[in-house]
């Protein structure tokens, strides 16, 4: 038995009536998931319109993926409205959102804000020191910019 995945080719050549099928399925779905993005988008208010993306919707949930756990706190906030209108205005059973924080976005502005503040106490321990201490951790504090 042969466990080698197929190629694209290899699916096409096979069954074409099944793929056929398949690829218009998710053609249907991937216009109606577009649809249901931009209502998203005109339910949310700025700022968290631009921090909050629709990603899917599977399972009676809205799959949604914001840029920090602030954003997600303030979605949950509105999660029985934006419900409300997803079930009334695209006519789709939700339930719950789920919400995703993209991975690293907390953590490099975390990370830009500690390289800050660590630059900031070098230049206080600066101001205090006396030569040569005081040039030195001048440079290392111009080096973190």
């Amino acid at each position: 038995m042969n466990n080698r995945p197929k190629t694209p080719k290899q699916w096409l050549r096979t069954r074409v009536e099944p793929q056929t099928q398949t690829l218009q399925h998710y053609a249907q779905f991937a216009v109606q998931l577009k649809q249901w993005q931009l209502l998203f988008q005109r339910l949310l208010e700025r700022p968290l319109s631009d921090h909050c993306q629709l990603l899917n919707v599977r399972d009676g949930k809205l799959i949604v993926e914001t840029d920090a756990a602030t954003w997600a706190t303030q979605l949950k906030f509105q999660q029985a409205r934006i419900i409300t209108h997803f079930q009334q205005d695209a006519m789709i059973e939700v339930n719950e959102i789920e919400v995703k924080i993209k991975p690293g976005a907390d953590r490099a502005l975390t990370a830009s804000t500690e390289q800050q503040s660590r630059r900031e106490r070098i230049l206080r321990l600066a101001e205090n020191s006396q030569e040569p201490l005081k040039s030195e951790l001048l440079k290392i504090a111009e080096k973190m910019w």
